[in-house]
């Protein structure tokens, strides 16, 4: 009986002790902190930068052999960061190796599909006769200077302007990065990574050589400087010294600025002789496959083809050997031209058709006081998304075409494979993509 009432004593001394254990463990557990999404995403940043900072001391080999002196790469490195709110970045995921993931809460939010762009609206009568204005006005104050650049480039001044106005709006667009940091953020996680490490030994050397200051190298988000936009590599490249100050400053002398640009532009093929492109008018029923510089063939066997000039002007009767290449920025629903050699020396400068037709149609402008208008007309064209283009590209490659880069736009090989596409299914020749046949083509392969 003693014993009994022992036990039960000692097992209510046991449970009062554990009640009070387990209070005092769930006071503890309360005031311990809970880890929440700004701390996952600390946590994730703080491995990142560490991992970034050894990625920039581990840049020094390549810097040291291009010339970059200690003090400048100590100097500028120190301190540097990512700009995580730069576009086109791809975080690492996880962090490092072993180390923390990418929080959901930092992963890229899908987005509806951007439209790819309706060549018709890179050609707005208002913003040509804006541009092609301030490039007249330009044109009378720097006279001498634009003399200049084209006695020794052979790039007439209206050209260099037209890139000018195109590319920062004669000096006045914002670049509000720092180019180090734009190209550093770039070449770690960006989605051309490989692209842009060159870029950021580039950017050391101009400051190693003096041609600017840290302070001055404000550039786009993908590091772009200057009023015509060069990176890096352009300046080591191209950049010139006009005005003989013993510097190559594309960022404040507007002399500097335009012969790099015509300097680009003539060591990379620019012949003076040519224009950039001639503006024709194709006979009925043309074979619009013809397009694109794989299909270059020389003026003289185009008008057999009945290619003709706009408003009944001849081609210069010297150049009838030229070769050329058929333009088609919207198939046969837009105007059509005959490109020269000088048309893909402008599409090095930004690889894009309408880029090289809006450059050289401004200096047209500039220089003879061409309209706006182009005399062939712009018809109604479908819209898309770079998405739908894109799975219309796959399905294009897998059935043996040639589109050119898979990337959501209608370059000249997507515009070629489209023709021959409609051909092969018996519809009308456009060279340009229309919802009945993308939906044809997709429906078929799935």
């Amino acid at each position: 009986m003693w014993e009994s009432s022992l036990k039960r004593v000692r097992a209510a001394l046991a449970l009062s002790a554990l009640a009070s254990l387990s209070a005092l463990t769930l006071a503890a557990l309360v005031l311990l902190p809970v880890p929440t999404k700004a701390d996952a995403v600390s946590d994730y940043r703080r491995a990142v930068d560490a991992r970034f900072g050894q990625w920039l001391q581990d840049l020094w080999p390549e810097a040291e052999a291009a010339g970059v002196s200690r003090a400048t790469f100590d100097r500028e490195m120190k301190g540097l960061k990512l700009d995580w709110s730069l576009p086109q970045i791809e975080p690492p995921d996880p962090a490092v190796p072993g180390g923390p993931a990418l929080p959901a809460a930092m992963k890229p939010k899908p987005k509806p599909q951007a439209e790819f762009g309706v060549p018709q609206n890179y050609f707005k009568a208002r913003s040509l006769n804006g541009l092609a204005a301030a490039g007249r006005a330009r044109s009378k104050k720097l006279a001498p200077t634009l003399k200049a650049i084209e006695a020794q480039y052979g790039v007439p001044g209206s050209v260099v302007l037209a890139i000018w106005g195109r590319e920062t709006g004669f000096g006045r667009a914002a670049l509000p990065h720092d180019a180090l940091t734009a190209i550093a953020t770039q070449a770690f996680m960006g989605r051309r990574a490989d692209e842009f490490r060159p870029q950021l030994i580039g950017a050391l050397k101009i400051i190693e050589l003096k041609h600017a200051t840290r302070a001055q190298m404000k550039s786009s988000w993908a590091g772009a400087m200057g009023h015509v936009q060069f990176l890096p590599g352009d300046v080591e490249n191209y950049a010139v010294d006009f005005d003989g100050n013993g510097r190559r400053d594309i960022w404040n002398s507007v002399p500097d600025s335009l012969a790099s640009a015509a300097n680009s532009l003539k060591s990379q093929g620019w012949d003076g002789n040519q224009p950039w492109a001639y503006e024709v008018t194709l006979p009925k029923n043309f074979d619009c496959t013809l397009q694109g510089p794989d299909q270059s063939l020389p003026i003289r066997e185009w008008i057999d083809l009945g290619v003709e000039r706009v408003k009944g002007r001849p081609f210069p009767k010297e150049r009838l050997e030229d070769w050329t290449f058929l333009v088609l920025p919207a198939g046969l629903k837009g105007p059509a031209f005959l490109a020269t050699t000088n048309f893909s020396v402008l599409k090095l400068y930004n690889n894009s058709d309408v880029y090289a037709m809006f450059v050289g149609h401004v200096a047209d402008m500039i220089a003879y006081g061409s309209p706006a208008a182009f005399v062939g007309k712009w018809k109604p064209v479908e819209r898309f998304t770079r998405d739908r283009i894109l799975k219309f590209q796959n399905v294009l490659v897998a059935e043996g075409h040639d589109v050119g880069k898979v990337d959501g736009l209608v370059g000249f090989k997507t515009r070629q494979s489209i023709g021959k596409k409609e051909k092969e299914l018996g519809k009308p020749l456009t060279c340009y993509p229309s919802h009945a046949l993308v939906n044809q083509v997709l429906k078929a392969a799935n």
